[in-house]
């Protein structure tokens, strides 16, 4: 690991400096310059080294890049100083980018930068950090005013104990609504290589649109073969989560509304999610029994939402017979999957339908079969089919994102 004496001496020198009044100044440390996509530029950065490591962290590092001085209202009302005095104590890395106000420093160009971040510090080629042994499951990317509270637990499948992570403005002069991500990665619910595989950005920006979010651990343990089984006890999961994010309102300041986003294996529980409402059939015994599970709203992608109606020469069609008998004679268990199955129009959020024009057609006949469903049950929603070629991607469209932005806000704003 790299050694932490000298130079962590120097940089606690430092900042205790800063934090006592001293100076309101960016502490000390490791001067780094990064190229931004946003403003077509580079930035001036500083790495801070934590004085000791995080706890379990003797090999890796878990990192925060904190983004400073935006041209974006600030939520958090909380100074910077005390908000990286505290990331440093809980032993993580910190990148402190500054943006100098910069006028393109908005959203939803921001998010442009974050997936570069996560790009230039855990992709092929890295260009970023690279004298620095960082956590590539733990990069977390905060707009300044934000804090992070790691791995609160919400339920638990034998072993394995899901959890999720909250990024959310301090000390907001108004409470704020809630994005809430289920993760592509059974494993590692913030893994770089997933968020880039998938060029997701939804919950980084969703900071910079206006919102406090969370990653959720995705209710099927891994290894994932495309099977959301046990069922009903993914809803459970699920719901215990919505019920463990929304409990946290008075300490986090948060206004209660949740939205649910979904991308590729997370699509299908976002939709579980947004027709199932307060079911007490479906709440399960997890934590949190006085809180509702209901969310306002819903960003959905393309994937099956009524395995009654999937097409035969689906590649996944096969298996899901092996798994659950041949249809026919199984419907009931087939149809217990999909959103369909569960839909109800005063239980039914909101949602937004996005998917590329360039994604796979199983998937793309799911959602057009979703989107022909929630029309005929009178459900508000947006059915949108991008003329792209990103194909199994979330979008990066700044377009569509303050799109999908705009759509929460109408749905999740006090």
């Amino acid at each position: 690991m790299k050694p932490w004496p000298v130079l962590s001496l120097v940089l606690a020198t430092s900042f205790a400096r800063v934090v006592c009044g001293e100076s309101t100044t960016q502490p000390l440390g490791n001067a780094v310059k990064w190229q931004s996509a946003t403003l077509g530029s580079a930035i001036e950065g500083t790495v801070l080294i934590p004085p000791h490591p995080a706890a379990g962290a003797e090999v890796l590092q878990p990192t925060i890049i904190y983004l400073k001085n935006l041209a974006i209202p600030r939520l958090g009302q909380e100074p910077d100083e005390s908000i990286l005095k505290d990331l440093l104590a809980d032993g993580d890395l910190v990148l402190v980018l500054n943006y100098e106000r910069n006028p393109l420093a908005v959203t939803p160009g921001l998010s442009a930068d974050m997936l570069k971040l996560r790009q230039d510090i855990g992709g092929k080629t890295r260009t970023l950090l690279t004298n620095y042994k960082v956590d590539l499951d733990h990069v977390f990317i905060l707009v300044e005013g934000f804090r992070l509270k790691r791995d609160v637990e919400f339920a638990r499948d034998k072993t394995r104990v899901l959890g999720m992570d909250v990024q959310y403005p301090s000390h907001p002069a108004h409470s704020v609504p809630t994005l809430m991500e289920i993760t592509c990665d059974n494993a590692h619910r913030m893994g770089i290589s997933s968020l880039l595989f998938c060029h997701d950005t939804l919950t980084d920006g969703g900071m910079a649109a206006g919102f406090a979010v969370a990653m959720i651990d995705h209710p099927v343990p891994p290894p994932y073969k495309g099977i959301d089984d046990p069922m009903p006890e993914c809803i459970y999961r699920l719901k215990a989560a919505v019920r463990t994010l929304r409990s946290m309102n008075a300490d986090l300041g948060l206004n209660g509304k949740i939205g649910a986003m979904g991308f590729s294996r997370g699509g299908p529980m976002a939709a579980l999610l947004a027709v199932t409402a307060d079911r007490p059939d479906l709440e399960g015994d997890g934590p949190h029994q006085d809180v509702s599970s209901t969310v306002q709203a819903a960003l959905i992608h393309g994937n099956r939402y009524d395995y009654l109606k999937m097409q035969t020469d689906d590649h996944m069609y096969k298996r899901f017979e092996k798994v659950w008998g041949p249809r026919d004679a199984n419907a009931d268990k087939w149809a217990a999957h999909g959103a369909f199955f569960y839909l109800k129009k005063n239980d039914a959020a909101p949602m937004f339908l996005n998917t590329s024009a360039a994604e796979e057609k199983a998937y793309q006949f799911g959602l057009a079969t979703f989107d022909s469903e929630l029309t005929g049950a009178g459900v508000e929603h947006v059915y949108q089919v991008d003329p792209d070629e990103r194909g199994h991607q979330v979008t990066t469209d700044p377009q569509t994102l303050a799109e999908i932005y705009a759509f929460f806000q109408k749905h999740l704003a006090n």
